[in-house]
């Protein structure tokens, strides 16, 4: 749970311990919490931005974690007859203003918090909305749908709901903030989804569908303060939405900038008619835009008074009045194109564009307030360029750079004198081929503009048109100009935006990270490509740090550990208070231990991890790392017989950590810890050769003891038998120092085996037939290496000779004797 409140960044004691309690702090609290926490450690200007509620938020559009979004639930598994209840907490990243400000504040007509409502309960639930672990461990989805089907089932169910607010003539000031989305029965029942896909997928003299069906209650449709019909449909003559035709030859006289609509309940059309937007209040009011072939949004719409822009008092029949600007607020609640729904604006977001202009433009700008005013100018242009149906391209550079370059331009371009241009005509002025020319204060200078640049091999995207490639080889042409600055607005046929140059956001970087990957791993990568690639995560401010902690992990995983240090290191950065995995920190002590070799390093970061990890088992090896990080320290330091001495008692006392913690929580135990603590007992020893004789010895039997330890896990590792030896040699044992040499050779053939038990044999030869038999004993069937064989058979012979050559002198003296009687 720790791990929890340290993701979050939270005192446990203020939102409480219980699902429940951190459930409501993710829904109600985070959200608003974190947006002012974002601006408060902010030393950049700050904007104020209204809220869907009315109520105003403070948010600094620079920083990342505004684009964050949490969710969380819980999820009910049964394996057999028992049931587990999985909870989880999801963090959606580079999310839109709009649609956190749904999720959060008016759930109730949030797309993205239905979807998400809906998934486990009903995509891979059963009745019982459990979800059953199959024998094989597969899970059957519900409905055997695929994830495309569920997304389209979840849209028209979507509708659905909206259409039972319509019913049930529900007022956008009804809603309460509930957070949970029950299955319901009638949202399948209501078919709102399929009378507009009807209608989208029809055209009219050749046609694609465009305009507006503006829905509201039938309480609200019959307040005649309300809608001023220009045509109004006898009640007989109602347009039932289920006649499509009909509906979309009408569509033709619908403006949705003349806010002419239209106007529908749930289930017929009322006439043709604009609102009173003044009057509506709290009524709910949806609007179906229709902008294509089986294209169209579903769009909230509602006022809110502008305070803010100041408001005028004046008097009337002895009555004072205070009047006040009042905003139209447009909130798009889903997209869909082809059945398939959309969150977001087709690639543009006025948060998006602002802050790769601010980037590009006025990144060393103290006041943001000063070119506040300018950025929403070069949006609203935007907006209205996207309006042309063929695509175009919108050029914004500084005035010097937009006369430089549009004086080489001239013969390709229609110059026209600099200036402010009505956004309402940019659609027309766009409607011919080339790009339109504006400065960073919103003027003017061309259009038509044909775009020149260098074609380069790695400019440009094969699988684009014209459009995307000269704008990105004219960008690049700039880029040779340091003094020249540039933003393009790539705006395609089919509504989609593409912004260059691309602004350092999550969705890229992430993708980078992917790539950084892919080319680690490939046999032979450009090395110049992949650090100029690693060094843009390396610079970022907004990389998030899992994605620097996974090329981490490749390059540990192909033992580049100075590269894994870079980013292991800067992850840890990223991170901040963030939950950090105690692999992480393992592996970067590892890297440290393995590399550079600075055991310091090493020994903090494991023991970070330990801190951190929950599991026993990992810690024991964590800490059998820190004891052995402590024993290399020691022999770096072995010339210092003080500090010596003190890192191999510090390293004894890790390793013997990790020992009692396999013991209290009867865990396997680890042979490298008790072989490390064995050899730090040997170096011990050493230092005691001149002091205390029997301190010494009690040290080298403390160590003999750890190596048959090791043993016992590992009986077939050659060099605990070596360790072994080296301790028996040191105690003058020479029957057990023989014996493990044996062993050690048996395993793996090493000349210092040969050599030592040469030497030992050579003392001892009284051991050569015991030795032998000792040999034979552990082969067995299988007979060991050809030098080990070799030599014993030699000494064997020897042994044997030395026999003979006794007992010939014994008998000589007999015979003497028993000729002297």
């Amino acid at each position: 749970m720790m791990n929890v409140y340290a993701e979050l960044k939270v005192d446990p004691a203020q939102i409480g311990n219980t699902y429940e309690d951190i459930k409501t702090y993710v829904n109600q609290t985070w959200y608003k919490q974190d947006n002012q926490t974002d601006t408060s450690n902010s030393e950049k200007s700050k904007s104020v931005t209204p809220d869907i509620e009315g109520e105003h938020i403070v948010s600094d559009e620079s920083q990342s974690n505004g684009t964050r979004m949490l969710y969380m639930n819980q999820i009910p598994f049964q394996v057999g007859t028992s049931v587990y209840s999985v909870v989880y907490i999801l963090e959606m990243r580079n999310v839109e203003h709009e649609t956190r400000q749904l999720f959060y504040l008016k759930p109730e007509i949030s797309f993205l918090r239905m979807l998400l409502d809906y998934f486990f309960k009903d995509f891979f639930a059963n009745s019982s909305d459990t979800i059953k672990i199959n024998k094989d461990d597969t899970i059957t989805r519900k409905y055997n749908e695929d994830g495309i089907q569920f997304n389209r089932r979840l849209t028209r169910l979507f509708f659905g709901k909206m259409q039972n607010y319509l019913q049930n003539n529900t007022k956008f000031d009804d809603f309460e903030a509930e957070f949970d989305n029950e299955l319901r029965n009638e949202y399948y029942v209501n078919s709102l989804l399929e009378k507009m896909d009807d209608i989208s997928c029809l055209t009219y003299e050749n046609a694609s569908p465009f305009g507006s069906i503006l829905f509201m209650n039938k309480a609200g449709i019959a307040q005649q303060s309300i809608i001023r019909f220009t045509i109004t449909f006898t009640k007989e003559d109602r347009i039932r939405l289920e006649d499509a035709k009909r509906i979309r030859k009408l569509l033709e006289l619908t403006n949705v900038d003349k806010d002419l609509y239209l106007i529908a309940d749930e289930n017929e059309i009322y006439g043709l008619g604009e609102v009173n937007w003044n009057v509506l209040k709290g009524s709910l009011a949806l609007r179906l835009d229709f902008t294509g072939l089986s294209k169209y949004n579903f769009v909230l719409v509602r006022t809110e008074a502008e305070p803010m822009n100041g408001g005028k008092l004046f008097v009337e029949d002895e009555k004072k009045y205070y009047r006040s600007d009042l905003s139209l607020i447009e909130t798009k609640l889903v997209s869909v194109n082809f059945k398939n729904p959309r969150l977001g604006e087709d690639g543009y977001s006025s948060e998006k564009f602002t802050h790769l202009l601010k980037n590009i433009f006025w990144e060393d700008h103290a006041d943001y307030d000063q070119v506040k005013h300018k950025i929403e100018k070069l949006d609203h242009i935007v907006r209205k360029a996207r309006e042309q149906k063929h695509g175009t391209m919108v050029v914004i550079t500084e005035q010097l750079t937009a006369n430089k370059e549009l004086s080489s331009l001239s013969k390709q371009s229609t110059l026209i004198e600099p200036g402010i241009i009505n956004p309402e005509y940019i659609k027309f002025l766009t409607a011919i081929d080339g790009a339109i020319y504006f400065d960073t204060d919103g003027n003017c200078h061309a259009i038509g503009v044909i775009l020149d640049g260098i074609a380069k091999e790695d400019i440009g995207d094969a699988s684009r048109g014209a459009r995307y490639n000269s704008a990105h080889r004219y960008l690049h042409k700039l880029k040779d100009d340091k003094h020249k600055k540039c933003v393009i607005v790539i705006i395609s046929e089919d509504g989609m935006v593409d912004l260059i140059p691309e602004s350092e956001h999550e969705d890229m970087l992430l993708a980078l990270a992917d790539d950084i990957i892919d080319m680690i791993n490939e046999e032979a990568p450009d090395a110049v490509k992949l650090m100029e690639m690693e060094n843009i995560l390396l610079n970022s401010k907004i990389v998030d740090c899992d994605w620097l902690f996974n090329i981490g992990d490749v390059y540990y995983g192909n033992k580049n550990f100075e590269r894994a240090i870079d980013f292991f290191e800067y992850g840890i950065e990223r991170a901040e208070k963030s939950y950090i995995l105690p692999q992480y920190y393992n592996q970067l002590g590892n890297c440290y231990h393995n590399n550079k070799e600075h055991y310091e390093n090493a020994i903090k970061m494991y023991e970070r991890a330990i801190e951190g990890e929950d599991s026993d088992r990992s810690k024991q090896h964590y800490l059998g790392n820190i004891g052995n990080s402590y024993l290399m320290l020691a022999l770096n330091l072995k010339k210092n017989s003080k500090e010596f001495e003190k890192e191999l008692i510090d390293a004894i006392d890790w390793l013997s950590q990790g020992i009692a913690l396999e013991k209290t929580r009867v865990l396997k135990p680890l042979k490298r810890n008790y072989s490390t603590r064995g050899r730090c007992y040997v170096e011990l020893s050493d230092i005691e050769k001149s002091r205390d004789k029997d301190k010494k010895n009690l040290l080298l039997n403390q160590s003999i003891e750890d190596y048959s330890q090791a043993i016992m896990i590992d009986p077939n590792n050659a060099s605990y038998y070596w360790s072994r030896f080296c301790s028996y040699d040191r105690l003058s044992q020479v029957k057990e120092s023989i014996e493990n040499l044996i062993q050690a050779e048996y395993i793996t053939h090493n000349d210092t085996y040969i050599d030592n038990l040469s030497q030992l044999l050579k003392k001892q030869p009284d051991l050569i037939t015991e030795s032998v038999e000792y040999y034979k004993k552990i082969a067995g069937q299988k007979e060991g290496p050809p030098v080990l064989v070799e030599l014993l058979t030699q000494y064997m012979a020897k042994a044997e000779a030395n026999k003979q050559a006794e007992a010939a002198a014994g008998k000589a003296p007999d015979i003497d004797e028993s000729k002297k009687k």
